[in-house]
């Protein structure tokens, strides 16, 4: 979800019911102090409409609501304090701005790992809490930490995916009221047409183009395979059609090339010797011509990103 279709202004809304009908406490988690200073300052400012005849306030660290404590508040870079902290009256966890947009901070080293840490200390062991991840349409977000530690992918053809049998459920959602209403207004009407309001307002990536996505057909033979922050792809060959396939199949006893140093290993070849092999010339030649296919999104902003590279190394 995304500001422009109201993801946190919904998720805000649904706390505050869940703390008024039932008691239910909340939890609000960004990664830096200063992160969290800026959405505390305003945090029930917009709505704030939606409960009239509700004292809605930010006091410290935390949030009361008729004067009680509804929720608290925490930051990623602040993980090593709350080992221990059993948040046992929490039932609902909001983690605002996950994905980190273009040149705006930095993903914490080890991130996934520090995440993961923080919500084993404050569910102790529970199942009865519900955690929302909340994040903008940036085009890397398959590269952020959580994506690569859980091996997701957007649902590109569909609007939900569920992974880790339905314990991860991801939503590229598209709340069309909201975004009507955000078009009639100046700003809206000002970046009409632009590439702008396909990002904020229609929530769509901005190189989010479905060209070269296609599953490699039935007759196509395996040629190598390479490896990518851990994860290794297959490049197929179709002869009879002449067209080159990405896939995250591959053969374990052929020709397998590390395109980073991280990746090398006794099984693979670093890629400063892969432009010897023929048919990695051949993978870069076909490429440049556009008959490289891919199996998905994420595969073809990988293979992208490792080309881009390999040729400017070359």
């Amino acid at each position: 979800m995304k500001d422009g279709v109201g993801k946190t202004y919904g998720a805000k809304k649904f706390v505050i019911n869940q703390f008024l009908k039932k008691g239910n406490k909340f939890l609000y988690l960004r990664r830096y102090k200063e992160e969290r200073k800026k959405a505390l300052a305003k945090f029930f400012t917009d709505v704030a409409q939606e409960f009239p005849d509700t004292e809605l306030k930010v006091k410290g660290d935390n949030f009361y609501i008729n004067q009680e404590i509804a929720g608290y508040s925490a930051v990623l870079t602040q993980a090593q304090d709350y080992k221990g902290s059993a948040y046992t009256d929490v039932k609902n966890i909001i983690f605002d701005e996950y994905p980190i947009e273009k040149n705006k901070r930095y993903y914490l080293p080890g991130e996934g790992m520090i995440i993961m840490g923080m919500l084993d200390s404050f569910l102790r062991n529970r199942s009865d809490v519900k955690i929302f991840i909340l994040g903008n349409a940036t085009n890397d977000i398959e590269y952020s930490p959580l994506f690569t530690f859980f091996n997701l992918e957007l649902p590109y053809n569909n609007d939900i995916k569920l992974f880790k049998d339905g314990l991860i459920l991801l939503q590229y959602m598209n709340n069309e009221k909201y975004r009507q209403a955000k078009k009639q207004t100046k700003f809206g009407r000002l970046v009409a047409g632009t590439d702008y309001e396909e990002y904020a307002i229609n929530n769509k990536f901005t190189d989010d183009n479905k060209n070269f996505i296609e599953h490699k057909s039935g007759q196509a033979k395996f040629s190598f395979s390479f490896v990518y922050k851990g994860n290794t792809y297959g490049v197929w060959i179709d002869y009879n059609i002449g067209k080159m396939y990405v896939s995250r199949d591959y053969i374990n006893n052929g020709l397998c090339f590390a395109t980073t140093t991280e990746d090398h290993s006794p099984n693979t070849m670093l890629y400063s010797i892969a432009k010897k092999y023929n048919c990695w010339n051949s993978f870069i030649q076909n490429y440049k011509l556009g008959n490289v296919y891919f199996e998905n999104m994420k595969i073809k902003n990988i293979s992208k990103e490792v080309l881009k590279n390999i040729i400017l190394r070359s």
